[in-house]
């Protein structure tokens, strides 16, 4: 009953990931993370192929089985790889460190090769569980190597996992460092398809160990189709749309001389952690704050929807690296906070002694949405803008 739906709905999406990788072959020579999302895309066109194949190309569903598990171990590490992309500070490019991700597709495309070379009745007897053909002892251990392979694949999509949600918690921090608003810098997508991608592998595992029911079901079968086109869907309208969260500082941080050895990582430690070294003493701290104070408050640069680190020391005369150290070591507090800071105060008085609307006072005083404005004034004032001016208004 499901067979030609769920073949239809496969198909379907893979003529979606085949127009995306299309899009993506004009973007992958300006940043390398959209190398790393064509490899996923191409990963899920490999796996999602299936129905099709099947169903159409039978005298190719020993070369697509043998190839799936390549793909699958390509998932998470492409995925986790396009994240570094997006968060990284610096112009992220493929290293030599970066090739490691790829060793247990590599070594499970080298069995799948040395499977494909046995004769079409033992690829049968070992797929599909039937016949009763004897194997050497070369194909049996490559069999078994291969079980051991996707075998690995639970650990290593976990690691990945883990290793994706610390590093998009570390880029938040990140961003509140140079940004003064960050609604389009968050990624809070990336987390909602992580987790649907999650969900959908573990139903998907729950179907393969499971015997729900002699025939197809839609719990079994529609369940995955339906939450593997809604993840596709979110991933390719977002994905295709953003574009790394630092690429406007790309031309301002100072990059350190990449070599093959250097890893991304080790490359944008080498700037976040450099005023960490930088010899401020406390009178000059001081005195950096309050320049900070007079340009951000009383000057009013917070009023610049754009503003970041960067523009703030240009406007001070001082270097990056010292401004951030003594927000954070002197005022006690990220960029991002110190400027909302700011606009909250301002807007704070707008909303005692004026009548504008709240979309109006949060364009006012330097926010560019009004999602932004609601969470900082909440954050700041523990009420939205809405209960803060019934409140005043019932003390008055």
């Amino acid at each position: 009953m499901f067979g030609a739906e769920l073949t239809f709905v496969y198909t379907f999406l893979l003529g979606a990931l085949g127009l995306a990788l299309t899009i993506l072959a004009g973007r992958v020579q300006r940043w390398h993370c959209y190398r790393a999302l064509a490899l996923f895309l191409f990963s899920l066109f490999v796996i999602l192929s299936g129905p099709l194949i099947f169903a159409q190309f039978p005298a190719a569903r020993y070369v697509y089985i043998a190839a799936i598990v390549p793909a699958w171990l390509l998932l998470f590490p492409c995925f986790y790889l396009y994240t570094r992309g997006l968060t990284s500070q610096l112009p992220w490019l493929f290293t030599r460190q970066s090739l490691w991700h790829f060793v247990p597709a590599c070594i499970s495309c080298v069995l799948s090769a040395s499977l494909l070379r046995l004769s079409d009745s033992a690829l049968f007897s070992i797929f599909f569980a039937e016949g009763d053909v004897e194997l050497a002892d070369d194909a049996r251990l490559t069999v078994w190597f291969i079980i051991t392979v996707m075998l690995f694949w639970p650990l290593q999509s976990l690691i990945y996992v883990v290793k994706t949600w610390r590093n998009l918690l570390t880029y938040r921090r990140q961003l509140h460092a140079v940004f003064a608003s960050t609604k389009e810098r968050e990624l809070g997508w990336l987390g909602v398809v992580l987790t649907l991608m999650v969900f959908t592998w573990g139903w998907l595992a729950l179907t393969l160990i499971q015997d729900l029911s002699a025939q197809p079901t839609f719990l079994r079968e529609g369940g995955v189709a339906t939450l593997t086109a809604v993840t596709i869907w979110l991933l390719l309208y977002w994905s295709l749309r953003q574009k790394p969260g630092f690429d406007k500082i790309y031309h301002l941080t100072e990059q350190p001389e990449r070599s093959n050895v250097l890893s991304d990582k080790a490359a944008e430690r080498s700037v976040l952690a450099k005023y960490q070294h930088s010899a401020l003493s406390d009178e000059q701290a001081k005195r950096i704050a309050k320049k900070i104070h007079t340009a951000v408050v009383t000057e009013k640069l917070y009023l610049e929807p754009d503003l970041t680190l960067y523009k703030l020391a240009e406007y001070l005369k001082v270097s990056a690296n010292y401004v951030s150290q003594t927000l954070n070591q002197t005022l006690g507090k990220s960029f991002f906070d110190y400027v909302n800071k700011a606009r909250i105060d301002a807007a704070v008085e707008l909303l005692r002694t004026g009548d504008k609307t709240v979309l109006d006072i949060a364009m006012a005083v330097g926010f560019n949405a009004r999602s932004s404005f609601y969470k900082a004034f909440k954050t700041h004032t523990g009420m939205t803008p809405g209960e803060y001016k019934k409140h005043t208004r019932a003390n008055t």
